[in-house]
């Protein structure tokens, strides 16, 4: 997986110390917080790999999931439930993901004909990948629509949540503890290729620095616009964006 990040702007304001020893004791105390929290660089790599179809995340779930819909007999009142699932040591690019876990599905209908296609699961996920690896606790529900013939595309109503420890590879090779939420309303998916051709989804993470007292829990919140061919751009709410291909 790709991420580049794109140009953005930043004020920053200097104030001169009186001494010497003022300024050394205030680069002192902006580095110890800077290292006993989540950086952004940190969160985002977090964010990205929970989206990205190279790791097993976001993606992989709902172009899996649109394949058992279309897989799935169009009949009313259609339901299975604790139904095992998972791949393992799936190797994507640089990275090898695996997941596991059980679901619940369940196709509505309103007047004899087929509305919305259900899907709950809760499960783990893990990857491994040259700037982390995570080892996640994962739930996950979908509700499919579109789901008359005449329609080209699913359209996906998502909430994926992942509770987990990752480390880091890079520069201060930490482990970090997070939830990351996304969730969304408008993730659509050709049905032909089974693959994501746009939507928008809210990306929310929360996590802390494991074994550095006086960690603080790190916010990170932004949107990620899919624009098909496996790319998207992550937009943080600072203004940073961030382009990420897998």
């Amino acid at each position: 997986m790709t991420i580049m990040t794109t140009g953005r702007l930043r004020q920053y304001s200097l104030v001169i110390a009186a001494t010497m020893l003022m300024t050394l004791t205030a680069c002192e105390k902006e580095n110890e917080s800077s290292d006993n929290s989540v950086t952004e660089e940190e969160a985002v790599e977090v964010m990205a790999q929970g989206v990205s179809g190279e790791s097993g995340g976001l993606s992989t779930q709902v172009e899996s999931t649109a394949a058992v819909a279309a897989a799935t007999p169009a009949t009313c009142g259609y339901s299975s439930s604790d139904t095992a699932f998972g791949a393992l040591n799936v190797v994507r690019g640089n990275i090898t993901y695996s997941y596991e876990g059980s679901m619940n599905r369940q196709l509505v209908c309103d007047g004899g004909l087929p509305q919305s296609f259900s899907f709950n699961y809760t499960g783990e996920n893990s990857y491994t990948g040259p700037r982390m690896s995570s080892a996640d606790n994962t739930s996950a529900g979908f509700v499919i629509t579109g789901l008359s013939p005449l329609t080209a595309q699913y359209v996906f109503n998502a909430s994926y949540v992942r509770n987990g420890t990752q480390q880091s590879k890079v520069r201060l090779q930490r482990s970090i503890e997070s939830k990351l939420t996304i969730t969304s309303s408008n993730i659509t998916v050709d049905k032909i290729t089974k693959k994501i051709v746009s939507g928008t989804v809210s990306v929310v993470f929360n996590g802390s620095v494991v074994g550095k007292a006086g960690s603080g829990n790190a916010s990170y919140e932004g949107s990620f616009t899919f624009q098909g061919n496996r790319t998207g751009t992550l937009v943080l709410k600072n203004g940073a964006s961030y382009t990420i291909q897998w």
